[in-house]
């Protein structure tokens, strides 16, 4: 059916105004050609507006392009209604609630007429009237519910800003109030605080009084002070002098002890060394030592050479503390002898104070091995006017020292004179001998006996420096009997554990059965 034929030139008009813009651009832009032909030299996306696309619509309702287009949504308008209504009646509407219903919304809501018109319905013009009155009153109030409901929103949300800033302003008053109520509290602290002052005035008036007295009494003090210090520079200035006396008295002193240590640490020895032999054979003696044994003149001649030559004499803990009893009981009248035990942290100054104070004899005990060797002989080498023994524990302790060492001291064995280790008191009556500086008188070895010692000593294992300086020191056959009895054969023994006769060729033949040496039943008795 066509419905522009049927509709006047206003109805027209009022559809092309009604139709929506969008649609007709969208329309007229699928088809450029047919629009040019409407409008030519324009296009489609130059209508913007509805009264623009609207004028178009009406002025070429004539041509098929157009009309095609107008009659489509007619169509489709009364299609849409039909269906609403039919749909509000199915529900139980009557077909007048339905118009009232499904009018409103639709494109011929201001003119209804037309669409009773359209659709070959006919009423009555006061019908269409009423029912288009009312049919616009339905929309206005629907559009003036639309517009309240924009409204309440807009109010609820002012409400709600509103309740926020009531929230945030009544916050603040309360914090507003807790801080008034602090400051009250403060004033009334203030006011509690004022009322005090009175009572610090004159506190501190009385203060102040006190205060005046102290500085007074500070004046006082400070005239006092200075007399002090006025004494005190001159007690200062009498220290000072004191200081000087005291150090120059003790360079005096320091000299004179520098001075005798310059004479006396020269070696001493008897002035008589005969009779120094016959006391010293007293002693031994007393100690039980018999005096017809074979070895006993050689014992004193050995004591007699070693113990005065300003070296240290080493010799066994065990059989030493009775022979230091005798020699100082025969020298210098008394039994005592003077001992420094090693300890770890014994130092250079503490052995030299002790020999420096001690007496003539004294004893350094377990410092072999144990102590540096030759800081010991440095120290030695400073006291040569004391007879210095060296004790050690076990004579094995020798074997893992320098050989050096020996060129510097006197090895002196007794390990096989028992009478030695019983360290028996003394009864002899103690004596004094006469001592003076020891002579350098040159001593000149008997190359014979020295030769002799020589060979011995290379078959036992001594080579070298200590094998010559021994060997210098033979000047006789005896001398050479007191070395080996006293020295080399218990040094082999003893010290380098080993069994001189099985080992020296030498040594059997001079002091073996067929040898010459007249002590050979000595040393066979004692080292074979």
């Amino acid at each position: 059916m066509k419905y522009l034929p049927m509709m006047t030139e206003d109805e027209i008009r009022y559809v092309c105004s009604v139709l929506p813009l969008r649609e007709s651009v969208l329309y007229f832009k699928r088809y450029p050609k047919d629009f040019g032909k409407v409008m030519p030299g324009f296009r489609a996306t130059s209508l913007k507006s509805q009264e623009q696309v609207s004028g178009v619509l009406f002025r070429s309702r004539n041509q098929h392009f157009i009309s095609s287009f107008i009659e489509k949504h007619i169509i489709q308008w009364i299609d849409d209604i039909g269906t609403s209504i039919s749909e509000e009646m199915a529900a139980g509407a009557s077909k007048e609630s339905a118009w009232l219903q499904v009018l409103p919304h639709c494109f011929f809501v201001d003119k209804i007429g037309l669409y009773f018109k359209l659709t070959g319905e006919e009423h009555s013009e006061e019908f269409i009237a009423i029912l288009g009155a009312s049919i616009k009153l339905t929309k206005d109030s629907e559009k003036e519910r639309k517009r309240m409901e924009v409204v309440l929103k807009d109010k609820s949300s002012e409400v709600r800003r509103v309740e926020a800033e009531f929230e945030r302003v009544q916050s603040e008053y309360n914090e507003t109030r807790k801080k008034l109520s602090e400051r009250i509290g403060e004033i009334e602290v203030l006011k509690r605080t004022s009322a005090g002052l009175e009572n610090l005035k004159e506190t501190i008036q009385s203060l102040e009084q006190a205060i005046e007295r102290l500085k007074q009494k500070a004046q006082e003090r400070e005239v006092y002070i200075q007399g002090l210090k006025g004494e005190l520079l001159s007690a200062r200035d009498e220290q000072h002098h004191l200081k000087e006396k005291i150090r120059e008295s003790i360079e005096k002193q320091r000299a004179k002890e520098y001075i005798e240590q310059e004479v006396f640490r020269k070696p001493r020895c008897p002035k008589d060394i005969d009779e120094f032999k016959d006391y010293l054979g007293y002693n031994l003696q007393d100690l039980g030592v018999p005096t017809d044994a074979d070895y006993y003149v050689l014992l004193k001649d050995y004591l007699g050479e070693v113990l005065f030559q300003g070296k240290p004499v080493i010799v066994s803990r065990n059989t030493g503390m009775s022979l230091m009893k005798c020699v100082s009981n025969t020298l210098i009248n008394t039994t005592d002898v003077p001992t420094l035990v090693f300890a770890s942290d014994i130092t250079e100054r503490a052995i030299d104070s002790f020999l420096s104070r001690s007496k003539r004899i004294v004893c350094l005990d377990n410092f072999i091995g144990n102590y540096n060797e030759t800081t010991l002989i440095t120290i030695s080498d400073r006291h040569k006017d004391k007879v210095i023994f060296l004790t050690v524990a076990y004579d094995r302790t020798l074997r893992y020292v320098p050989n050096e060492l020996m060129k510097y001291c006197h090895y002196l064995n007794l390990n096989r004179i028992e009478e030695f280790t019983a360290n028996k008191e003394l009864s002899e009556d103690p004596s004094i001998v006469d001592e003076t500086e020891v002579s350098n008188d040159i001593f000149t070895p008997d190359s014979r006996w020295s030769q002799l010692l020589r060979e011995l000593l290379d078959e036992f294992g001594i080579r070298g420096a200590l094998s010559a300086y021994k060997s210098a020191r033979v000047s006789d056959e005896m001398s050479l009997s007191r070395l080996l009895a006293f020295d080399v054969l218990p040094y082999c023994v003893d010290v380098l554990q080993i069994a001189p006769f099985n080992t020296s060729e030498r040594l059997v033949k001079y002091a073996g059965d067929g040898g010459r040496c007249s002590h050979k039943d000595l040393f066979k008795r004692w080292f074979a």
